[in-house]
């Protein structure tokens, strides 16, 4: 099946000025904008919140956060369950 080009200029003429058109004139004043949800604004600042925190750790903290870190890395660092539990039942009880 063979299909012609369209030869009518008519036809273009007339679908063309039926299809939506693009306003030139105002593409330079127009700006993107993004809006954020309620949800998002709060986790942003939330986030805010928690690199600050961690900036303005003591010296002592972050030598302690180093050492755990290190100790995680190579395997060194055990979990006391027994501690972990008592806390827990204590919190448990405090509530």
């Amino acid at each position: 099946m063979k299909v012609n080009p369209i030869t009518n200029p008519n036809v273009l003429r007339s679908y063309q000025a039926t299809k939506p058109g693009f306003d030139k004139a105002n593409v330079s004043n127009r700006r993107d904008e993004v809006m954020l949800s309620e949800e998002a604004q709060s986790f942003t600042k939330a986030l805010a919140e928690a690199r600050d925190a961690i900036e303005f750790r003591s010296v002592e903290e972050q030598a302690r956060i180093a050492e755990l870190t290190n100790a995680v890395r190579q395997g060194q660092y055990k979990v006391d369950s027994n501690l972990i539990a008592a806390r827990i039942l204590d919190s448990i009880e405090g509530v």
